[in-house]
């Protein structure tokens, strides 16, 4: 193929077709060659006059890619797709001229594996991660979205050396962050080892040459150690009437390079470097071939894996397991069928082959292959934010296994470190939104309990029961976070809706007017260019929209007001009725979203003041605290506030101490804090030269019991100082009788 690649520069395209389309007849027999005769021809025309950085023309790159996917037997339209892949990036060729000319399959596959452009991103993390969602949403409309990328990849890894240090360096590392990864959760073993070998030795070319050059030198006892498992299995399953395939290879360079790394060992002293793979015709001789195996060699413990009876989320099934010859010599036997095989090697490459002539490449809620596929499609809807969905990518991508059991014997497979509420999640989206706790094997544990493979879970759930906060400390899966995520934004825009109706009703209600306020909304809406009423209370609710501003639209409609004194937010919020609401009184009463400042955290007991923010409803400050200096006289967000001494709500306060390092000082701290009902939900220790920081974070009601803490702390000896974190004051050890404010 390098040679036809070579002549192209001499070749007419007429030419260079026919050379082509040989070659990909002899590597894909019986693809239909006629639309990627066309799309050959478009390309070649279209990037006339591009070179690479290497100086070839630049179509070697688009045919190199197209020759991969034939190499993968995939069909002309996903071949016609790979010479077409990068027309709309780089020439002004746009989809629906690619719709016209080659049809809707081809310009979707070729948009899917576009990089954005139009798109303003701040920073390169965000264009990256905009890029992968469009990749994954054009997956879910076709498989072959991403094949055509890992080619393209495939081959820009083949030639990377021609580029800048810099971007070599940025290729390779994306490629083992997204890509090898992300083939791996596809299932494509093949692609997978060969992007991480190539970038390998861009990345780490010394440790690359050693690797491949010990293999090389120790080839001749590789295949030694090979045959000496080899020859006897091949015996017995003979003997057996098993008909099977036996073959032999190391692991490729970058799992070895990951071996030695993490046990700290050279090459030499790394024994599980070589496999064996088993190809039977059943399921049955899958057993039977593992049966006989055992009966040849010693089986190393933990290390064998039933990937048939319980496949992996990418579709990978096949047995796993690990013997010790008799000198010694530790090898890996893999053990499948001749499907299992081609799904292990090609993946989603396979899986779409094999969909009996349906050539959709569509993702079905049937492709049980996919399901990690369908669910990370699921939960990135619910993520506005790209750098969040950037780093949720990353993390579910690299995230092993574990099996765990519902009580009616159901798998389900979930990232390594999942919890129960992850599981919840797993099962269905309200059962983790009510969830309480689980059944694990009959035992009653919390929500945030790690869960093992094997194990059997009954989810336990309240009706009652809705997600907090501080739930996204128990969900480890993007699934689980981004569904709690998704709820709370929603519970808060209630809030917020609920808060802006009752401002505007009762502004409306001082104008003195005979209509109703849900007379004028048509025309309010229409006014003030607003889809909806309940847009428009969220906004005001917001503070993105001002009730002045809304009023404006009546007086300018000679609907006046009753001749009543102005007044402020304060003033207005102070007659509206409700229920007591996170411990805080809103001109006499409360039930509007209210948020404690983090600049200053105030609890009972400070003097607070509170101010109508955009977006966060009505927010809670100190009142020394600087940045509440920065609204006053802004009467109009001022918002009249006090402490509710009927409510009991905990407060979480961060605090610092300061001391000389002793044995038991921990202990007696700890003490304070249990003999005065502070429960601490975090801490940190640090010694050193004689000297202790500690900090923690302690739950308490109120400004006396925190007063009490502090003296309680001063007592304790080596203590030199005590400080509110997030406190503009210090607390001397000797000032004892002076109140923290």
């Amino acid at each position: 193929m390098e040679n036809v690649l070579k002549s192209l520069p001499a070749s007419t395209p007429e030419a260079a077709v026919e050379q082509f389309l040989n070659k990909i007849s002899e590597v894909n027999p019986g693809v239909s060659t006629e639309l990627i005769r066309g799309a050959f021809l478009f390309s070649w025309d279209a990037h006339s006059g591009q070179r690479r950085k290497s100086g070839e023309p630049y179509l070697i790159h688009p045919v190199s890619v197209a020759f991969i996917l034939a190499e993968q037997k995939l069909d002309a339209v996903t071949i016609a797709a790979g010479l077409l892949h990068d027309v709309l990036e780089d020439t002004p060729a746009t989809r629906e001229e690619l719709a016209k000319l080659f049809g809707d399959d081809v310009a979707l596959l070729v948009d899917g594996v576009t990089k954005i452009r139009t798109l303003q991103m701040n920073t390169r993390k965000q264009h990256q991660a905009e890029t992968y969602r469009k990749m994954l949403l054009s997956m879910a409309k076709d498989l072959r979205v991403i094949i055509i990328k890992f080619a393209d990849r495939v081959h820009n890894l083949r030639t990377l050396n021609y580029l800048e240090p810099a971007k070599i360096k940025a290729i390779a590392t994306e490629t083992l962050d997204i890509y090898s990864p992300l083939a791996l959760r596809l299932g494509m073993a093949k692609i997978k080892c060969e992007l991480e070998d190539l970038a390998f030795k861009h990345l780490y070319p010394v440790e690359y040459r050693e690797i491949v050059s010990k293999l090389v030198a120790t080839r001749v006892d590789r295949e030694t150690v090979i045959e000496a498992f080899a020859g006897p299995l091949r015996e017995s399953l003979q003997a057996d009437g098993i008909d099977a395939t036996i073959t032999g290879r190391p692991k490729h360079f970058f799992s070895i390079y990951n071996k030695m790394r993490k046990r700290g060992k050279p090459y030499e002293e790394i024994y599980d470097v070589l496999a064996i793979r088993i190809i039977v015709n059943t399921v049955r001789e899958c057993y039977c071939a593992l049966g006989i195996i055992h009966s040849l060699w010693v089986p190393v413990q933990d290390r064998f894996k039933d990937y048939i009876s319980a496949p992996k989320s990418n579709g990978y099934r096949s047995l796993h397991t690990t013997v010790a010859g008799s000198h010694g010599n530790v090898i890996e036997m893999q053990i499948r069928t001749w499907e299992m095989n081609k799904t292990a090697e090609d993946g989603v490459a396979a899986h779409w082959l094999y969909k009996n002539g349906d050539r959709s490449g569509e993702v079905s809620r049937d492709d049980k292959a996919l399901a990690w596929l369908r669910n990370i499609i699921e939960w990135q809807e619910h993520l506005t934010d790209s750098a969040e969905f950037y780093e949720f990518f990353k993390v579910d991508l690299f995230d092993t296994e574990v099996f765990i059991f519902t009580p009616k014997g159901n798998l389900i497979t979930l990232p390594k470190g999942a919890t129960v509420l992850d599981f919840a999640f797993a099962v269905h989206t309200q059962l983790g939104i009510h969830c309480i706790g689980a059944k694990i094997n009959g035992q009653v544990e919390p929500v945030n309990t790690e869960l093992l493979s094997g194990q059997t879970v009954e989810i336990l759930h309240l009706d009652s029961k809705s997600p907090a906060v501080d739930m996204m400390r128990h969900a480890k899966t993007p699934k689980a976070r981004s569904a709690i995520h998704h709820w709370l934004r929603n519970a808060e825009r209630q809030e917020s809706i609920d808060l802006g109706k009752k401002i505007l009703w009762r502004a409306y209600d001082k104008l003195g007017a005979h209509t109703t306020f849900g007379d004028h909304v048509p025309e309010l809406l229409q006014y003030l260019g607003i889809g909806s009423v309940e847009r428009l209370y969220e906004l005001v609710g917001r503070g993105d929209l001002t009730e002045s501003r809304v009023m404006k639209y009546f007086l300018a409609r000679k609907i006046k007001k009753r001749h009543v004194p102005s007044k402020m937010v304060s003033d207005i919020v102070r007659t509206i009725t409700g229920q007591r609401s996170q411990g805080i009184l809103i001109g006499g009463q409360s039930n509007l979203m209210v948020r404690f400042a983090e600049c200053c955290n105030p609890i009972p007991g400070d003097e607070i003041v509170g101010f109508l923010t955009r977006g966060r409803g009505i927010s809670v400050h100190r009142a020394d605290c600087p940045h509440a200096k920065l609204f006053e006289g802004d009467r109009e967000r001022t918002v009249e506030v006090n402490w509710d001494d009927g409510a009991h709500k905990k407060h979480y306060i961060s605090i610092n101490i300061s001391a000389s390092d002793r044995t038991g000082l921990l202990h007696e701290v700890s003490r304070a804090f249990a003999d005065l009902d502070a429960n601490v939900s975090s801490g940190n220790q640090r010694a050193f030269n004689g000297k202790a920081d500690l900090s923690f974070q302690i739950e308490i009601n109120n400004l006396s019991q925190l007063k009490q803490i502090f003296r309680q702390l001063q007592k304790i000896k080596g203590i030199e100082k005590v400080a509110r974190v997030k406190d503009y004051i210090s607390y001397p050890r000797d000032a004892r009788d002076e109140v923290p404010e």
